[in-house]
């Protein structure tokens, strides 16, 4: 009895990874006729072709219409993945505005809203705007918010594997919330939080200049300085959620890095806080001394946390993103330089190829990376389930 259940648990798990591997086929190359599939899964044409009537009774493939025929014989069948079988949000919530993307299971996006808020804002009217905020994105895409198959929510501060913020300082109130209980009242579907430098870091690796990368620092900075960690292509988030905050640290530099574009003595009384790099950035590309000196002096702190993190994981690729990347022309030959004073080895040091968006697209990776272990999971004996707009 023991032999029969063990080898039916086998054959479950072999019928899902040959499922799985057409998903992946059509999911990486689009629509595929069977001979197509065929080679890229290794398998037969007949086993692929039962493969894929099976998957599109399951709702996770569509037949494609068949294409006029060049000569003799029928059309070849070709099949698509269903992107539209679910929809997945991202949310960043952040101290100055929140943003919200939804988008399709290949990670199209399909709607997207913005508000700006103030970083004094409480913690209650901050998430009743990020819901809002994510009302107004899933109706621009046309659907309702209970509708969503995953939502990824990208925040500053500690953040727990729970989603639990464990430590804030940035937003008032923010320790202590239970990032997926507050959205209860939304959605229905699972909620995923994560750190809003770690999410921006898997969108860098996602669509950026860490595309593909496997071993890859990011640094997301701004007034404050958060990075993300990819070792062998795995992002490292620790224990308790807590890897990588090195900010924490005095002597990383990172705190203190903003003061010295604060304490420009040039700024000018209109400029708003969250202008300030920008200002004293331009005033230095004027060649104004003083301003080239606050240039130098925030490279210089942020350099050691970030000669730390190099040193620790010999990364091939150091990704410099968040809104001081507009100003790479200044920053990364200097904090190259830096890195070259401490470093035994100094990989690339490159700006980021994204643009504004780095924390909300991180937000939707995180969403659709949950969506892949809880429907594409490999190594579990459960067929395949369908999914969620079919469920």
């Amino acid at each position: 009895m023991t032999e029969l259940s063990v080898n039916g648990a086998d054959a479950v798990l072999l019928r899902r990874l040959r499922l799985l591997s057409v998903v992946d086929a059509l999911r990486r190359t689009g629509p595929q006729p069977l001979t197509a599939l065929a080679r890229q899964t290794g398998l037969s044409r007949p086993i692929v072709q039962t493969l894929a009537d099976e998957l599109t009774e399951i709702g996770w493939v569509a037949a494609v219409a068949p294409a006029e025929p060049n000569g003799v014989g029928r059309p070849a069948r070709a099949f698509r993945f269903r992107a539209e079988a679910g929809s997945v949000a991202g949310l960043d919530i952040g101290a100055h505005a929140i943003t919200a993307l939804v988008a399709d299971l290949d990670g199209e996006v399909r709607g997207r809203s913005r508000i700006t808020v103030s970083p004094s804002t409480p913690a209650a009217e901050r998430l009743a705007s990020a819901k809002a905020t994510l009302t107004e994105a899933c109706t621009a895409a046309g659907l309702e918010p209970a509708r969503l198959s995953q939502l990824g929510v990208a925040s500053t501060g500690v953040i727990e594997h729970s989603g639990r913020v464990a430590l804030s300082v940035a937003l008032p109130g923010w320790t202590g919330i239970d990032i997926p209980a507050a959205f209860a009242d939304t959605v229905r579907c699972p909620v995923v939080a994560e750190n809003d430098g770690r999410a921006a870091a898997l969108a860098e690796r996602w669509r950026g200049a860490g595309r593909d990368v496997e071993d890859m620092v990011y640094i997301h900075a701004g007034f404050r300085t958060g990075n993300g960690v990819f070792v062998g292509g795995r992002l490292l988030r620790g224990h308790t959620g807590a890897a990588g905050e090195i900010g924490a640290l005095p002597s990383s530099g990172w705190a203190e890095a903003p003061t010295h574009l604060l304490g420009f003595s040039g700024l000018d009384e209109e400029v708003r806080l969250e202008q300030t790099a920008e200002f004293v950035f331009s005033r230095a590309r004027a060649g104004d001394p003083t301003a080239l000196v606050a240039t130098e002096r925030f490279v210089r702190a942020l350099a050691g946390g970030i000669a730390a993190l190099v040193l620790t994981f010999d990364p091939e690729l150091v990704v410099f993103g968040g809104g001081i990347s507009r100003s790479a022309d200044l920053v990364l030959d200097r904090l190259t330089a830096e890195l070259e004073r401490d470093c035994i080895r100094v990989p690339p040091v490159v700006a980021s190829s994204l643009d504004a968006e780095w924390v909300v697209l991180g937000a939707v990776r995180v969403a659709l990376d949950a969506i892949e272990a809880r429907y594409f999971a490999t190594g579990i004996s459960e067929p395949l389930a369908p999914p969620p707009i079919a469920a």
